[in-house]
């Protein structure tokens, strides 16, 4: 394993980061622990907190050779005193006296990132050392968040879904962010080989797409490190495998049925963020759809789509004669909702 600096925190992180949204066993996240893991990412909500627990006694032990990282939400007002509370309760749910990273959880607006309750609760708990390093995650317009993060010069580091896929959209302001000393964590790393499976477009292609997904990643120098969903022994294996080999992989047939891909294909870009009058959460749905479709993670897409707001589901697409939300990518988005909306009600 290999290390870089995450920033302008001076953190060494791995290359490769375990994403614990499906950490079950205890003695997995240890053993990536033994082959140089030590970048750890959860959030309140994932597994409704008991994300937190599994990794807290999972680190029992070991918190000193760990980076972890948690995550609270705002809707740009949501009080200091809220905010607080909710650390608070993340780490009693750890069993930490502090965290090293704590982000929001995905920022979509200026508001949001420009939130001043939201930078008096994160330099009340860093005063009171609970929190070391303040960032943010976002999964909808991307680039703009990441370059008004830049702007405030309130961030240490930014999470945002970069892969081979989402290069040309999020890629620019991946770089801006590493030239302004703002570190980069990589999330959605293997978006395409997921979404191969749906179109074969990996067919008869020369080594492992998950692999290939992770070494084109690691090959942007921009990147501090990728977290990646790693539940199984074999898949912590398979990817810490790929951080090994990254340097010498061969990407050029991995671009190309990459961009195979590109046409209707979701590339998580938030175009279709708020298009629809109805106040239907297109991107939120794609993602959702992505979870299912992509990842076969059926309870993931489920959860996801239950905890959209009333009104934001895709309820009311059935009766709507013509959708008028259009993607820049092909991608039949009526079609899609529609069918999400079916499989996870």
């Amino acid at each position: 394993m290999r290390y870089r600096t995450l920033g302008r925190t001076g953190l060494k992180v791995s290359e490769l980061g375990l994403g614990t949204i499906k950490i079950d066993s205890p003695a997995v996240v240890q053993h990536a622990m033994d082959l140089g893991v030590n970048y750890f990412d959860t959030a309140a909500c994932y597994q409704g907190g008991k994300s937190e627990e599994k990794l807290g006694r999972a680190l029992k032990g070991r918190r000193e050779q760990a980076v972890v990282a948690t995550k609270w939400h705002t809707d740009g007002s949501t009080s200091a005193k809220e905010l607080l509370a909710s650390l608070e309760a993340s780490l009693r749910r750890l069993q930490m006296e502090h965290v090293d990273l704590i982000q929001i959880h995905g920022a979509t607006n200026s508001a949001q990132v420009q939130s001043d309750e939201l930078w008096e609760a994160f330099s009340q708990a860093k005063k009171a050392g609970k929190v070391r390093f303040h960032g943010l995650s976002s999964h909808g317009n991307q680039a703009e968040v990441v370059r008004e993060a830049i702007k405030s010069t309130r961030y240490d580091a930014v999470l945002v879904s970069y892969n081979a896929l989402l290069a040309e959209r999020v890629g620019p302001a991946v770089a801006e962010a590493q030239a302004a000393n703002v570190g980069v964590i990589a999330m959605k790393a293997l978006q395409p080989a997921h979404r191969s499976r749906e179109s074969n477009a990996f067919k008869g292609l020369r080594g492992n797409p998950y692999q290939q997904s992770i070494q084109w990643l690691l090959k942007d120098r921009n990147v501090s490190t990728t977290i990646v969903d790693m539940p199984t022994f074999d898949e912590v294996d398979e990817d810490v495998a790929a951080v090994k080999m990254y340097e010498q992989a061969n990407l050029t047939e991995f671009e190309r049925a990459v961009a195979s891909l590109s046409l209707g294909t979701c590339h998580l870009c938030g175009s279709c963020t708020a298009q629809c009058p109805r106040g239907v959460q297109v991107a939120d749905i794609m993602r959702c759809d992505l979870y299912r479709t992509g990842y076969q993670d059926r309870a993931r897409a489920t959860d996801a789509y239950r905890a959209l707001p009333v009104g934001g589901s895709a309820a009311s697409c059935g009766d709507c004669e013509q959708c008028g939300v259009v993607c820049p990518w092909g991608v039949p988005i009526r079609e899609r909702l529609v069918s999400t909306h079916e499989a996870l009600v």
